[in-house]
């Protein structure tokens, strides 16, 4: 598994590359060149080509259309770090840091642009309803991150409206990328969304999984252990944390929200979550929502042995937490 899957992301950077962003004015094109060449597992884009892969022998009708999602990811990277003022995407610098904030939104501009433009050489019978599926989409995602934004100025925000956020912003384009390979593979309706659902189930187990792994994962996986909780984000795991606590914990909890001493912040609030079993309530909740994108897996009609390629990379992804 881990050879084919080394094989598609090898061709998915090959097959980027080839993309004219070597042109001018160079301030427009170069920071898509920079952040296209920034380390990346091109997980969207594999999604597609093993999802498409179910049905289809060939590579050459799904290798494009993968790369518009890649593209249109990248895109909302770019914004995404302008609206939080990031300092760094993938370890390195963020867009908007190494040139400034309107070069910043006019590259993402571009590469939203280009992603969309990589669709115009589907066969006409299905170019319309996957362009008309992928405007859903992006909608779906703006909402989503307008949805973040919003929540940042609220005290306090439910579970359901987190996990509601989370599906918007990332788990939506996840299902994209699966039901995608079965929109160019043309297959039925009931198939292509039951790809859709296993993708945002899978999209938002990942996310979890993030939110896991910035209190409770090392530093072997490229995250800043904490940052969430320096810059008190509202986590699954901070909201499940604020409802369970008793009021003395919930004194210090809003106690450490001004507290510059990041390294005392993060202990105590990770030593309050075991508390109150967070850690282990959010790895059954991560645990189930990769459960059911495996169970409903299973449901897809195909005799192809990229059931099982699919099944072995969603473990590979769920491995990181156990």
């Amino acid at each position: 598994m881990k050879k084919k899957i080394l094989k598609y992301q090898e061709i998915l950077n090959k097959e980027i590359d080839k993309i004219n962003f070597y042109k001018k004015p160079e301030n427009l094109y170069k920071p898509i060149k920079y952040i296209l060449s920034l380390k990346s597992k091109r997980v969207r884009p594999t999604l597609s080509i093993l999802s498409y892969k179910l049905f289809k022998n060939d590579l050459d009708n799904i290798l494009i259309p993968s790369i518009s999602l890649e593209l249109f990811h990248n895109f909302t990277l770019i914004h995404d770090d302008i609206m939080d003022n990031a300092d760094l995407r993938r370890g390195k610098k963020t867009v908007h840091k190494k040139w400034n904030k309107n070069i910043g939104i006019l590259s993402g501009d571009i590469l939203m642009i280009y992603a969309y433009s990589l669709l115009e050489g589907l066969e006409a019978k299905i170019y319309g309803k996957i362009l008309k599926r992928f405007n859903e989409i992006s909608i779906m995602v703006c909402e989503g991150q307008q949805f973040d934004m919003d929540y940042e100025e609220k005290a306090l925000i439910s579970e359901e409206e987190y996990l509601e956020m989370i599906k918007l912003k990332t788990a939506v384009l996840i299902g994209f990328s699966l039901e995608l390979g079965g929109m160019v593979a043309d297959v039925d309706k009931n198939t292509t969304n039951k790809l859709y659902s296993i993708g945002e189930m899978l999209g938002i187990g990942f996310q979890l999984m993030d939110d896991y792994l910035d209190v409770f994962g090392s530093p072997g996986f490229g995250k800043k252990i904490g940052g969430d909780i320096i810059a008190n984000k509202k986590t699954y795991l901070m909201i499940n944390l604020l409802k369970k606590s008793d009021e003395k914990d919930i004194k210090i909890i809003e106690g450490l929200k001004n507290s510059n001493n990041d390294k005392e912040k993060i202990k105590l609030i990770s030593e309050l979550m075991i508390k109150y079993g967070i850690n282990i309530l959010a790895k059954k909740t991560i645990g189930d929502y990769f459960k059911t994108a495996l169970n409903e897996l299973e449901e897809i009609k195909s005799e192809s042995d990229y059931k099982v390629i699919l099944s072995e990379y969603f473990n590979e992804m769920m491995v990181r937490i156990n």
